[in-house]
């Protein structure tokens, strides 16, 4: 990847200030895990993730991102495709430009990295996947390459993709594991956890060494370092029998 100086940009959009997510023929609602089952909260919602205090933020099929405060969720700049939180507060998304950005506070910080799909690590790095599937570690104020492909990660204490080939995988003593299963959204929870969307939009959470299907079915979903468990989709079952 070419470096860059990095820039604080505020990055614009023309379409005005909404509720979060209202697009219902393409978003998903938005869900909070109660360790059973999935609470609905107000907005819809493509794509979330979960800051260190159980707050999530969303993106909605417009490209708005949301930070959801006080019980309420609140507009910020931007647009992205996809956004993660990491373990020590940092937010970072994927632009509609393809480019990597940080939440500075008050707007977003350009950076040298290009992908579809970002998350953050429990160090605070954030790890990219690029356009053609290559994985990207932040090292040093840069985005490094490393070995392997994926369509989607997820990264906590542990870093999980899905592998091109959609199997999934966990980062163990510098190279990727095989998990089995099938999926092509992944978040990485507490303890060695993932939770794993396949293309049925059936959700399963990685545990014990076995996938355990949950209830609903997504577009996405998030965990933080504390568990806490946030998706987007639904809680009707999804009568498509899909593949883990």
């Amino acid at each position: 990847m070419r470096r860059l100086q990095p820039v604080l940009l505020l990055i614009l959009t023309l379409v005005p200030s909404i509720a979060a997510g209202q697009s219902p023929q393409r978003d998903g609602g938005v869900y909070r895990w109660n360790g059973s089952q999935w609470d609905q909260i107000d907005g819809l919602a493509t794509r979330i993730a979960v800051g260190p205090d159980g707050s999530p933020w969303v993106v909605n099929s417009r490209n708005e991102i949301y930070r959801r405060e006080n019980g309420v969720f609140q507009r910020l700049p931007g647009a992205a495709t996809d956004i993660a939180a990491g373990e020590d507060g940092s937010i970072w998304i994927i632009g509609t430009d393809a480019r990597a950005y940080q939440w500075a506070g008050e707007d977003w910080r350009v950076t040298n990295g290009v992908g579809i799909a970002i998350a953050v690590d429990g160090a605070g790095d954030p790890w990219l996947v690029g356009r053609s599937a290559e994985i990207y570690r932040w090292r040093g104020g840069d985005f490094a390459r490393q070995d392997g492909g994926a369509l989607d990660i997820g990264a906590a204490n542990d870093v999980w993709v899905i592998g091109t080939d959609n199997v999934v995988y966990q980062f163990v003593g510098g190279g990727w594991v095989g998990k089995g299963g099938s999926g092509r959204r992944i978040s990485a929870g507490r303890d060695g956890t993932a939770w794993v969307i396949n293309d049925a939009g059936e959700i399963y959470r990685w545990a014990d060494g076995s996938f355990q299907r949950l209830p609903g079915t997504a577009m996405d979903v998030a965990v933080n370092a504390n568990g806490e468990a946030w998706m987007v989709g639904s809680t009707q079952r999804n009568r498509s029998r899909g593949r883990r």
